[in-house]
């Protein structure tokens, strides 16, 4: 090990009550900063953590990290000691308890840490899983213990490499908890106290307390998020990968609609670089796909899919973003997918791997449309990003590849069923509509029904989950919606004439789909429409309720909250209440939860997704419709 050196400042903002414990600081120390000696004077600036009260079987410790391992330091009151030469369960010591990320789940560690007694025994470390059989001084392992300087204890520091205790990239990830087990009768011994942090559980690690790694990339990272108002938001996507500078890997995240990235030779290791992406609300990130080196620089460039939405309907974008420094910069865009009151149309975009040392191509393709043909759709291509290849349009497929400054297109394949607008007629095509003539009566909504179930591949036997009528799109006669999988299609004899369809592809698996109902909400005489599905996020399950409203324009989402959630046995459901025009959501019930144990804490959400109403603490609330959106009153 190496320890000449100075120490980064070390700030534990924390509270000294155990049950107040809202996170596990553990500080980042500059290389060296520590020396072993069992003296606690380099961590004077630390504000230490205490458990335990009294001069017997108290404690005040602080923790801290670097690239090797881990630092524990700790001041013991204890008015008598109890150790043997092969120290155990039923003997004085310090117990780190680690819980880390190991792929989806968490792997637990003990740190047993056993100050020494002089002239009789030295201080030892034992590391292993919880309850298992623990390796005792693994290799790299330092411990020192020294005397209080006044009254009956001890001070301790200790040191135990990463290699004995597991994966620390993830550490922001991680829980634990720090008790001290304290035996007061060496003939007999029997555990006397063991204040701690939180109880520790096996079968619970989610129930530690959750790690708060302050560093550098820390500390930048929140300059970063205060100002925004995010510095409870957590990222919904990260890597680590070398996307800029020389070949360190950078800390790529996306924190809400940023993309941020901060690493150890970023910006010469003192700054960061962020882009806001280019939609309203965290829901229109419509995909992410992790970062791939298409310019052939050696670093990785980041995919994206975008939804932007105007007056007139939306566009999806796929997006290439530079993430080198000095800044993160857009260099392709692309159209893939435009909606509007009438329809919607389709493109693909995708990665293409370069073969024999080429550069990888972005490949675009025309796909289907619903609603929409080479007479409806009249509008001029875009100038701001590649224009989408639509289904009538002249090319089938385009490939793009990096020039040196651009991506530039490589080859093109023509279309074979290309339209020329010129000769488009206004009639609504079977693909999108039911046809008919003015000699034929007008189609019936089993007719539609009908076309829609041929166009989406639903036999016609298949049963709606859901079958649902009102006026929804504000016309004189009731619409119907009918949920097929997860697929929702609206007709109705004034509804586009009568012979097309709304559809609508809902975000989540069929069997999540709980219930469909429709209300009216606003007042205005329409219903809304109401959808509650289930997710499913580690070992919770929650269930969101999503509100559309039509639109002349559009079919906007005006609400999104959950309402129940559940694990392990307790759940707490909120009641959702839609009479007399108006939207009320109450606590409703908890079971198995209370305000004592409740251990998802008062974070605010990072995924657009408003948290339920907790029974011991909320009231209901009334929504109102106010500008595009359902609001508290």
């Amino acid at each position: 090990m190496r320890w000449a050196g100075f120490v980064l400042t070390v700030v534990l903002s924390l509270s000294s009550a155990a049950d107040a414990q809202a996170t596990l600081p553990i500080a980042e120390v500059a290389l060296g900063a520590i020396t072993m000696d069992g003296m606690l004077r380099e961590w004077g600036s630390a504000t230490m953590t205490s458990v335990g009260t009294g001069d017997d079987a108290s404690m005040r410790f602080a923790l801290g990290y670097d690239d090797d391992g881990l630092f524990v330091a700790a001041e013991v009151h204890d008015d008598r000691m109890v150790r043997t030469a092969h120290p155990g369960d039923t003997e004085d010591a310090v117990v780190v308890t680690l819980a880390l990320p190991h792929g989806r789940a968490l792997a637990a560690t003990e740190l047993w840490l056993y100050a020494g007694v002089a002239g009789t025994s030295a201080a030892v470390a034992q590391v292993g899983a919880i309850g298992a059989r623990r390796r005792t001084s693994p290799r790299g392992a330092q411990i020192v213990e020294a005397p209080l300087a006044r009254g009956a204890g001890y001070t301790l520091e200790a040191f135990v490499p990463w290699s004995a205790i597991g994966d620390h990239d993830r550490l922001e990830d991680g829980r634990g908890s720090v008790r001290l087990r304290d035996v007061d009768q060496s003939a007999h011994p029997t555990v006397e106290a063991e204040p701690a942090l939180v109880p520790v559980d096996r079968a619970h690690l989610d129930l530690l307390v959750p790690l708060a790694p302050s560093n550098g990339e820390t500390e930048r990272l929140r300059s970063f998020l205060e100002p925004r108002g995010l510095a409870a938001a957590r990222p919904t996507h990260e890597w680590r990968i070398d996307v800029a500078e020389d070949a360190t890997p950078e800390h790529v995240m996306i924190i809400d609609r940023f993309v941020v990235v901060i690493g150890p030779s970023y910006q010469g290791g003192t700054g960061y670089g962020f882009a806001e992406l280019g939609i309203a609300a965290v829901a229109d990130l419509v995909r992410v796909e992790a970062p791939v080196d298409l310019t052939g620089d050696g670093k990785a460039e980041l995919c994206v899919v975008l939804r932007q939405r105007s007056t007139s309907g939306s566009r999806d974008l796929f997006e290439v973003l530079s993430l080198s420094s000095p800044s993160i910069t857009s260099i392709f865009d692309v159209e893939i997918r435009k909606e509007t009151p009438q329809g919607s149309v389709d493109a693909t975009a995708r990665i293409e791997r370069g073969r024999r040392g080429a550069l990888s191509a972005i490949v675009t393709a025309s796909g289907a449309a619903h609603g929409l043909d080479a007479s409806t759709l009249r509008e001029p291509p875009p100038t701001d990003v590649q224009p989408i290849l639509l289904p009538w349009g002249p090319i089938a497929e385009r490939t793009f590849r990096w020039n040196g400054q651009t991506f530039a297109r490589t080859s093109e394949r023509p279309n074979a069923h290309y339209v020329d607008p010129a000769s488009a007629s206004a009639t609504p095509t079977t693909s999108t509509s039911v046809s008919v003539t003015s000699s034929e009566p007008p189609p019936s909504m089993d007719d539609v029904i009908a076309g829609f179930r041929r166009e989406a591949g639903i036999g016609a036997r298949a049963r709606p989950s859901f079958d649902r009528s009102g006026n929804m799109a504000g016309t004189s006669a009731a619409e119907r919606a009918l949920v097929f999988g997860r697929e929702l299609v609206v007709v109705g004899p004034e509804f586009r004439d009568g012979t097309g369809w709304f559809r609508y592809q809902l975000p989540c698996e069929a069997s999540d789909l709980i219930d469909f109902s429709i209300a009216d909400l606003t007042g205005e005489g329409r219903n809304e429409l109401l959808f509650r599905i289930r997710q499913t996020i580690g070992d919770v399950r929650r269930e969101v309720l999503l509100i559309y409203m039509f639109t002349p324009t559009d079919f906007p989402n005006v609400l999104t909250r959950e309402v129940a959630r559940e694990r392990e046995g307790s759940r707490i459901e909120n009641q959702v209440l839609t009479a007399g025009g108006h939207l009320e959501i109450r606590p409703g019930t908890a079971s198995g939860w209370s305000a004592s144990t409740w251990p998802f804490g008062d974070a605010a959400p990072t995924d657009g997704v408003d948290a339920p109403l907790l029974p011991w603490r909320d009231h209901a609330l009334t929504f109102r419709f106010d500008r595009g959106h359902l609001v508290p009153r």
